[in-house]
């Protein structure tokens, strides 16, 4: 069996991935702020490097992810193999109907009240570690999404001027193409060498005029092309980190009703030993953990529902979908569950 007591040094990875993917998030909120402000010369912009450290930054995130979705996981385990041992201190037969390999394993050897105990309050500790870690990097990541979302508004004000400039001059030059045309067959119909001459000026003018304002555009182009650039950059980290927030919200909602779970197991245990177990000091996460629970009249409400409910989000949000089954012949495919969107997540 998993012991919680193992989950300590994954912790500490967890939270060091965290924190280096913070502060890569914070230099490229620097970096990318400075492409947004409306002096940046975009001709400077050095794109393998900052795609580069971002993609590096990107990739911590979604490491520390899954880092925080595999705890969450194994504590769970941890709790379903608590409350199995507990069960079959009363009945040695418990889920053997539908127990698998780990469960049979579970039932070769006969756990102690104490040690079950013991083990959950060692699964507590790390809950409340994990539960301070996900209240710590929640604010910070929506945070990094809203100034993303501000950088990003700039860089497409910035844009449409560019794109409005272009058009200005595009349609300037359209303008001239008709008077160039006159210019030109005035000039060759005309009888007089003065008029002639005239015509022939203007049209040289008006040819130069155009010539001038197809060069301008030609050199708004690679800028228009910069920021367009720079807004696919900010869209993906956008997206990244709604996704990031809305995995904190279906890890932190799970590991608080699994928290629940684990308490109200712990309570039963405690009260239901013979002999009874002695009073131990708990660590202060966990007597907080335990004193909150005590003065909520609601916790331990309706758990198993509120669990099942916990868990589906879990799996929609984090799991992969199973692959689809062969669909048999005159039968109907079934489409994925409808997804709600991400972007209402920051507003909880």
């Amino acid at each position: 069996m998993v012991k919680a007591h193992s989950f300590d040094g994954e912790l500490d990875k967890t939270r060091v991935t965290f924190e280096d993917a913070i502060k890569g998030l914070d230099a490229a909120n620097t970096v990318l702020a400075g492409h947004a402000r409306g002096d940046t010369r975009l001709e400077a912009v050095n794109f393998p490097v900052e795609e580069a450290q971002l993609r590096e930054t990107l990739e911590l995130l979604e490491r520390w992810k899954t880092s925080g979705l595999s705890l969450v996981k194994d504590l769970d385990a941890v709790t379903a193999a608590a409350d199995l041992q507990h069960r079959r201190l009363f009945d040695e037969k418990a889920g053997a109907e539908t127990s698998s390999w780990f469960g049979r394993r579970i039932g070769q050897g006969h756990v102690k009240p104490a040690a079950i105990a013991a083990e959950l309050e060692a699964a507590l500790a790390v809950s409340a570690s994990l539960d301070a870690l996900f209240k710590e990097a929640w604010p910070l990541l929506v945070q990094a999404f809203r100034h993303c979302e501000a950088h990003l508004a700039r860089l497409i004000e910035r844009r449409q001027r560019a794109d409005y400039e272009i058009e200005e001059v595009q349609r300037q030059a359209d303008d001239l193409a008709p008077r160039i045309l006159d210019r030109r067959a005035d000039a060759s119909s005309a009888r007089n060498m003065d008029a002639q001459s005239e015509l022939e000026t203007d049209y040289q003018r008006l040819f130069a005029e155009q010539s001038d304002l197809r060069a301008r555009e030609h050199a708004l182009q690679p800028g228009r092309a910069v920021l367009q650039r720079l807004i696919d950059i900010h869209e993906e980290v956008a997206r990244v980190l709604n996704v990031q927030i809305a995995a904190i919200n279906a890890m932190a909602g799970k590991l608080a009703v699994d928290t629940e779970q684990r308490i109200a197991l712990l309570k039963a245990v405690i009260s239901e030993a013979v002999p009874p177990l002695p009073d131990v000091e708990r660590p202060a996460p966990v007597a907080t953990l335990i004193a909150a629970f005590e003065a909520n009249v609601l916790a331990g409400h309706d758990l198993a529902t509120r669990k099942e409910h916990a868990d589906k989000v879990f799996r929609r949000r984090l799991e992969p979908a199973p692959s689809a089954a062969p669909v048999a012949e005159g039968e109907e495919p079934v489409g994925p569950e409808p997804e709600t969107s991400l972007s209402s997540t920051i507003e909880k």
